[in-house]
C-alpha cells in the first residue's frame, strides 16, 4: 500500500507538467486575492477566510466548498507558448531562447486543486486542499534550480464574536493546521537540464524531501456597521515541522531508510490590514456592491537581517460586483499591478487573474508576471 500510494504521489507531479518546477510553501491565496492585490486580513465574506484571518470565520457566510481547480502560468507565458507551439522543441531552439534572455528565466505552473473540500459558518469552518507546484529558475548558464512541489493541507478553526455596541463588532479566531509536502528540488547545469527533455524520469534520482508540520493561526477583525473594519492576522504563530530527506524519490517509493532528518519552523507572518465597503447611493443602480482594502504584510520581516523593501509589503485592492454575477477587481502589490474578474454561474464561479510579483528585495529587481484561470465550486 505505502509503494501505490507513493508512486500515485510522484506520478502526480510528474505527469501535471512538463518537468519545469519549484515549491513556493504553504501559498494557498485564493484567486480573489491574486486578483486585488494579495490577501486582504480585515476581509470576512467569502471561505479564503479560512486561511487568512481566522477571526473572520465569525461574520463569514455559510459557505460548502466541493472542489477547485486553478492553473496558474508564471513567468513569460506567451513566449514560452510560441517556443511550443510547433510541438517539443528542439535542444537547440531551447538554447536559443535562453539565450536571448541572457540565460535568466523564471517560469513554470502552479496547479491548485482539485481537491478543496470544506465548510465555513456558525464561526466555525475547516478545509482540505492540495497544491501542485512546478517552476524552473535559470540564474546562469551553470546555475539553474528545478524544483517539483506537491502539497496536502488540513486546517480547522473557529470564532467568537463580541458586540461592542453602536455597530461595533469585534471578533477573535484561532486555527490549527497540518500539512504534508513532497519535494524534488535538483540543481544543475544547463547541459543537464537539456537532457531531461528525453529522460525526465531521470529526476528520481535526485534527493526526494517530504516534510510535515502542523502550526496555529491567529487573528482579530474590527467592524463598524459592516462598512470599516480592520485586521490583525498572526500567521504560523507556531509551525514546527519536520523534513526527512531520502537519497533519491525511487529510494522513497522502495521505502529505504532516510538519509536525513531536520527539523525547522516556519517564519511567522504578522499582517494588518484595513477595509471601506461605502454605501452606494446612486451608485447602486450600477453596481451591487464595492469593497476598498489595504494591507500591510509581513510586519515582523521588516526585522530580518536582509529585509525587502518595506513597499513591497503593502497590498491595494478594489473589488466592485455588476448584474449581480460578475465582479470585477484590481489591485498593487509586490509594487506591481494586479487584475481580475470572475463570473458567477451559481453551478461554478469561473475567475482570470493577472499579477505580478516581486522575486527581488527591491522594487523592479526581478519581477515576474502570472495568470491564472480558475474554477471553483463553492455553494
Amino acid at each position: 500500500m505505502h509503494r501505490l500510494v507513493a508512486i500515485v504521489f510522484i506520478a502526480s507531479i510528474l505527469a501535471a507538467a512538463p518537468p519545469i518546477f519549484a515549491l513556493e510553501g504553504l501559498d494557498f491565496t485564493s484567486p480573489r486575492e491574486k486578483s486585488m492585490g494579495g490577501r486582504h486580513v480585515a476581509l470576512a465574506d467569502d471561505f479564503s477566510v479560512l486561511l487568512t484571518n481566522p477571526a473572520g470565520l465569525a461574520d463569514v457566510p455559510r459557505r460548502f466548498s466541493v472542489a477547485e481547480l486553478g492553473v496558474q502560468a508564471i513567468g513569460p507565458v506567451f513566449d514560452i507558448a510560441n517556443l511550443f507551439q510547433a510541438g517539443l522543441p528542439s535542444t537547440s531552439a531551447i538554447t536559443d531562447f535562453l539565450a536571448a534572455n541572457n540565460y535568466k528565466l523564471y517560469a513554470g505552473l502552479d496547479i491548485s486543486g482539485p481537491l478543496a473540500l470544506g465548510y465555513t459558518g456558525g464561526g466555525l469552518g475547516f478545509g482540505l486542499f492540495n497544491k501542485t507546484r512546478m517552476v524552473v529558475d535559470v540564474a546562469s548558464v551553470s546555475s539553474i534550480n528545478i524544483a517539483a512541489s506537491e502539497v496536502i493541507l488540513l486546517s480547522g478553526g473557529y470564532a467568537l464574536h463580541f458586540d461592542l455596541g453602536k455597530g461595533n463588532r469585534l471578533s477573535a479566531g484561532i486555527s490549527a493546521k497540518g500539512f504534508v509536502s513532497g519535494e524534488l528540488n535538483p540543481q544543475m547545469g544547463i547541459v543537464e537540464a537539456l537532457g531531461l527533455s528525453s529522460n525526465p524520469m531521470s529526476l528520481l534520482g535526485d534527493p526526494f524531501t517530504i516534510t510535515t508540520g502542523i502550526g496555529i493561526d491567529t487573528g482579530l477583525r474590527w467592524t463598524w456597521q459592516d462598512q470599516l473594519g480592520a485586521g490583525l492576522a498572526f500567521r504560523d504563530a507556531y509551525t514546527p515541522a519536520i523534513a526527512n530527506q531520502y537519497k533519491s524519490a525511487s529510494d522513497f517509493v522502495a521505502s529505504s531508510a532516510v538519509s536525513k532528518v531536520g527539523y525547522l519552523t516556519l517564519p511567522s507572518s504578522l499582517d494588518l490590514g484595513f477595509m471601506w465597503s461605502p454605501k452606494l447611493g446612486r451608485l447602486g443602480q450600477f453596481m451591487d456592491s464595492l469593497v476598498v482594502a489595504l494591507d500591510y504584510r509581513d510586519i515582523l520581516g521588516l526585522f530580518d537581517p536582509l529585509p525587502r523593501n518595506w513597499i513591497l509589503n503593502l497590498g491595494l485592492g478594489l473589488e466592485t460586483r455588476i448584474l449581480d454575477i460578475v465582479t470585477l477587481r484590481a489591485g498593487i502589490s509586490d509594487a506591481l499591478p494586479t487584475a481580475g474578474a470572475s463570473l458567477d454561474l451559481s453551478v461554478f464561479k469561473l475567475s482570470f487573474s493577472a499579477f505580478g510579483t516581486e522575486l527581488g528585495l527591491d522594487p523592479g529587481d526581478r519581477p515576474c508576471y502570472n495568470l491564472l484561470v480558475d474554477f471553483d465550486f463553492k455553494y
